[in-house]
């Protein structure tokens, strides 16, 4: 470990050594969380999986970014100090920036409160490329692992975290249980190196994907996933531990004023209208939504702006105002948007649309 000047850098590979295997070297390490945290069979696993990760921030499209939630803040000191043994150039922060910290580190940034910059500095540590604008434009980007507690963040880019709930029950994880399992650790962060160099290409030309997921978890899916080589039962018990998050996040959407709008236009097609006015899409989102327990009730004039957000441009139908006609263009691009926005109706599909087929 190292001291004095340059303590910022924390556990740090010595040389590559051999790994065995994904399978193995995952098992090894989510031994160590286990005995370390006493966590549960799935928060274990998804601490490894952003362990795996994070040693392959410089290839994938979106960086892994872990979200600890709860009033209980010593056990999330805890899950982060474990964090920083096992992950790539792990950095353990009080405040969500760090000027002094290197451009070509890239580091793991394990920060145990959130702070006013948090918000502003989530999508550039989330997504390569964009940067941040402070004493010059710096690119931010990495794995990070955060302790927000109950704060609710206004990030546009909050939903693509992987949360877990930080539990009172975990064991507590002092600097002395570290010295104690420094040979372990040190073995797991030579193996996880040797992992790194061979296999940087497959993980860089790897298309695995969750495309039966939607929005963030589809992206969370595609990023932990690619990290995992030659092991497709570690990328299935992935999408496993992903699916209840992404039923959750369907079930959010379906209540949002948009996915109601779009449901409503989806009915219309699935009545094989030749046209719909923006005042009747909007009586039929509003039956929708008070259907979902939604409170809120859309007016017509609403409605009309948000087809134009989703690219479904109203014209003057006739002498009872704007609306779309549904050609076939129309109902497919409509079909596509039911589908991204997971609404109930297209679950099951209506027989002989072609629609619903192609979605």
């Amino acid at each position: 470990m190292p001291s004095g000047g340059t303590a910022i850098l924390r556990h740090l590979p010595s040389e590559p050594t051999p790994y065995g295997s994904a399978e193995i070297l995952f098992k090894d390490v989510c031994k160590l969380a286990a005995r370390s945290l006493a966590t549960t069979e799935e928060e274990t696993a998804l601490l490894t999986y952003f362990c795996f990760a994070s040693f392959f921030c410089d290839c994938l499209t979106m960086s892994p970014c872990l979200l600890l939630l709860g009033t209980f803040c010593f056990a999330a000191v805890s899950v982060l100090r474990f964090l920083g043994c096992i992950c790539r150039h792990p950095v353990l922060l009080a405040e969500s920036t760090s000027h002094s910290l290197p451009r070509e580190l890239r580091p793991t940034r394990l920060i145990c409160q959130p702070d006013a910059g948090l918000n502003r500095l989530l999508a550039a540590l989330q997504f390569p490329g964009f940067g941040i604008s402070d004493r010059g434009v710096r690119q931010v980007s990495g794995a990070a692992a955060i302790y927000v507690g109950e704060m609710e963040l206004k990030s546009l880019f909050v939903n693509a975290g992987v949360r877990i709930p930080v539990s009172p029950m975990l064991r507590s994880f002092s600097t002395q249980d570290e010295e104690r399992e420094v040979a372990t650790i040190n073995n797991l962060q030579n193996r996880l190196l040797m992992y790194r160099l061979q296999d940087f290409g497959q993980v860089r030309s790897s298309q695995f994907d969750a495309p039966e997921f939607r929005g963030s978890t589809r992206e969370m899916a595609r990023a932990l996933g690619r990290c995992i080589v030659d092991a497709p039962d570690l990328q299935a018990r992935l999408l496993d531990l992903l699916s209840s998050r992404d039923d959750a996040e369907r079930t959010e959407g379906a209540g949002r004023l948009e996915a109601g709008v779009v449901e409503a236009l989806v009915v219309a097609c699935h009545e094989k209208r030749s046209s719909v006015h923006v005042g009747q899409v909007a009586e039929i989102a509003n039956t929708i939504l008070s259907r979902s327990g939604e409170s809120s009730q859309l007016s017509p004039k609403e409605v009309g702006a948000k087809m134009k957000q989703l690219g479904l441009r109203t014209t003057r139908l006739d002498s009872a105002g704007r609306g779309i006609y549904l050609l076939t263009e129309q109902c497919a691009h409509i079909h596509r948007l039911g589908s991204a926005f997971g609404v109930p109706t297209l679950r099951e599909g209506r027989p002989g649309c072609p629609h619903c087929k192609a979605s």
